[in-house]
C-alpha cells in the first residue's frame, strides 16, 4: 500500500512537471529555429557571470552579462538604436573559430549590435523573438568571419542578461 502511494505520488509529480513544460513549450517552440541549446545553457546552475567588457571564454559560449546604466557606458561601436533612459548596456568580445552563420541569443528583451571591424555594426541575416518563453526572449543570426567579434547589448530593462553566441544549426 505504501509503495502504491509512492508510485502514484511520483506519477502525479511527473505529470504536473510535464504539464508545466508543455505549457512553456508553445512560445519556445514557435521561434524560427530551435533555442533548446540556449534554454539549457541559460538554465545551467554554473553559468558564469561576466562584467561588461569581458571576453566570452572559449570564444563561443553562454554567460550572464552584468550591464551598467546606459548613461555610464561607452559602447565600442555606436549602436543602431539610441539609448533609452533608465536602461542598461554593456558588451562582450569573443573569437569566432570559423566563418559561418552564428546566433546571438538573449534571455530578456534588449537590443543587440554586433561588430567585427570595430567601427560599424553588422546587419542581421535573420531574427526571431517570442514573449512567453521563460528562458529565451530573442535570437539574432549574423554571418561572421573567423576572428574577433564584439557583441553590444543596449536598451535592457535590468542589470543582468543571459547571452549566448553559438554557431547556427
Amino acid at each position: 500500500m505504501i509503495i502504491s502511494r509512492a508510485i502514484l505520488t511520483a506519477g502525479l509529480v511527473a505529470l504536473s512537471v510535464n504539464t508545466v513544460r508543455a505549457e512553456d513549450a508553445p512560445a519556445c517552440a514557435s521561434f524560427a529555429w530551435s533555442v533548446a541549446r540556449e534554454r539549457a545553457a541559460f538554465g545551467a546552475p554554473n553559468l558564469s557571470a561576466l562584467a561588461s567588457g569581458s571576453a566570452l571564454s572559449g570564444g563561443v559560449s553562454a554567460a550572464q552579462l552584468i550591464l551598467n546604466p546606459a548613461a555610464e557606458v561607452a559602447l565600442p561601436v555606436p549602436s543602431e538604436k539610441e539609448a533609452k533612459p533608465d536602461t542598461f548596456a554593456g558588451f562582450v568580445t569573443a573569437t569566432v573559430p570559423a566563418a559561418g552563420m552564428y546566433q546571438v541569443t538573449l534571455s530578456d528583451e534588449a537590443w543587440i549590435d554586433v561588430s567585427q571591424d570595430g567601427r560599424s555594426t553588422l546587419k542581421p541575416a535573420s531574427h526571431s523573438g517570442k514573449k512567453g518563453c521563460p528562458e529565451v526572449r530573442k535570437s539574432v543570426r549574423f554571418a561572421l568571419a573567423a576572428g574577433a567579434v564584439t557583441i553590444a547589448i543596449s536598451r535592457a530593462s535590468s542589470q543582468q542578461i543571459k547571452l549566448d553566441l553559438l554557431k547556427a544549426e
